[in-house]
């Protein structure tokens, strides 16, 4: 499992109860027993490249059944809601608003997507199938993007999915809306990050010095992402409670 932020692997690990720390090269990581299967978890911070390099760090001393790439995103229409949760069939690249490196993910099997579904609806949240949109930051997404099945913006599954075609492994990609037209991000999240998707702290106060009103709207974000990464995690546990859950692309 690959998920980019300490928020995102600690609604999970709070799930799991047992684990216990590891290391995949630099990148910080986690193993414990879920349904009676060895799982692995890595956190490689945020940005297609880091998700790339931790993927690969995590496949250097394992051979796994199937990836999973798991966290928060932004939904692109807003026919979704902070909460819902997205099993993408496809991802793609989006760079400068050019989208390339379309890529088939594998699917969950009928009775895995009940078991999600169920668990979700508890909460108020749906289970629906989409698009996962890699992207540096904030940008417009083309027409045709727009049109595929629930497109969410994030910043990971397509730097995860090269690898894990180079290494002929099955990815499953589960995101959870955290922001979206009706629940935007406060600011631009580019403005505020560079090449590499570090956060600019000194840029990102003075936005807010410009701005006052977004240490607010910050606030309800930070809500809202822990809202996601706990249904994007809810989502996932259920579906591995099943004895076959990932179909093959």
């Amino acid at each position: 499992m690959i998920a980019a932020m300490p928020q995102e692997c600690g609604a999970l690990l709070r799930r799991i109860g047992k684990w216990e720390r590891t290391m995949f090269g630099p990148f910080r990581g986690y193993r414990f027993r879920l349904f009676d299967r060895n799982c692995l978890l890595v956190q490689s911070g945020m940005g297609f490249r880091r998700a790339m390099d931790a993927t690969r760090a995590l496949l250097a001393g394992t051979s796994p059944q199937f990836l999973v790439s798991f966290g928060v995103a932004g939904a692109v229409k807003d026919d979704l809601q902070v909460g819902d949760v997205v099993v993408a069939r496809i991802t793609c690249l989006l760079n400068k608003g050019f989208p390339s490196q379309f890529q088939g993910l594998a699917s969950l099997s009928d009775a895995a997507r009940q078991a999600a579904a169920r668990a979700l609806q508890l909460r108020g949240a749906r289970f629906v199938s989409g698009t996962a949109i890699t992207t540096r930051g904030s940008q417009a997404v083309p027409l045709q993007l727009e049109r595929m099945a629930n497109p969410v913006l994030e910043m990971e599954t397509a730097g995860i999915a090269r690898v894990a075609v180079e290494q002929g492994i099955p990815l499953l990609a589960l995101r959870a809306v955290s922001d979206g037209p009706q629940a935007p991000i406060p600011f631009d999240l580019q403005a505020v990050t560079d090449e590499d998707s570090n956060l600019q702290i000194g840029k990102l106060i003075k936005m807010a010095l410009r701005h006052p009103r977004i240490i607010l709207q910050s606030i309800q974000l930070i809500q809202n992402v822990e809202r996601a990464a706990t249904n994007a995690a809810i989502a996932l546990v259920a579906a591995l409670s099943l004895p076959s859950p990932a179909l093959s692309p």
